[in-house]
């Protein structure tokens, strides 16, 4: 979840209504359609917002359409917008963790390949790579590490705080540049500038954490 997939996401959309000769008039037609029907009926978007993130759908994109829906409200926009993502990280892990990796392993039961356990020191670092490295997708994250499962009290938390705060930026943003308000725009900047000052201190202590263990070893 991330800035990157939005403007990917901003990208191809526009290079598809190019395609289809879809003008700018149309455009803020439908999109003015489509927000007069979410502003009637959030409970649409709260669902959108619970489970296409587990889809290859950018997050991000739906991160701003709740900012721009609920923009009236931009603090329970916010809180509505982490419970959501506090959902798909749950429902995303266990379908992870349970039935598709007991598929996995129902398909190699005849044959040496058996899905790797991680080490039980590794899992709180497995998880700060997948979350912190830029690029990964939403999705991809939730899959993997519910996959290879890693233990849910562990990547409930970590996951909220990484992919929660940066969420928040994304729905402050939106709020903010749609209804011309500065305010919910700065504070989703100052939440990017903490998540990115995060990040940083992070990949410092993975790396010196890497040092050590090699030369432990």
């Amino acid at each position: 979840m991330g800035l990157v997939g939005l403007v990917v996401v901003f990208v191809i959309l526009g290079m598809l209504g190019w395609k289809l000769g879809v003008d700018l008039t149309g455009i803020k037609r439908h999109w003015a359609e489509l927000n007069a029907y979410l502003v009637k009926n959030p409970a649409v978007l709260f669902v959108a917002l619970v489970i296409l993130p587990g889809l290859p759908i950018p997050a991000s994109a739906l991160l701003v359409t709740a900012g721009v829906v609920w923009r009236a409200q931009p603090v329970m926009a916010c809180g509505l917008a982490f419970l959501a993502i506090a959902l798909n990280l749950s429902w995303t892990y266990w379908l992870a963790t349970g039935p598709a990796r007991n598929l996995v392993e129902k398909m190699l039961s005849r044959t040496k390949i058996a899905v790797p356990e991680l080490p039980e020191g590794n899992h709180l670092a497995l998880i700060l790579i997948m979350k912190v490295t830029p690029g990964v997708p939403f999705f991809f994250q939730n899959y993997f590490l519910g996959f290879l499962r890693a233990p849910f009290a562990l990547f409930l938390p970590i996951s909220l705080l990484c992919n929660g705060v940066i969420g928040s930026a994304i729905v402050l943003g939106g709020a903010g540049l749609s209804d011309g308000k500065l305010m919910p725009a700065l504070t989703g900047i100052s939440l990017v500038v903490a998540s990115v000052v995060f990040t940083y201190l992070v990949r410092g202590w993975l790396a010196r954490r890497k040092v050590a263990a090699v030369k432990a070893e």
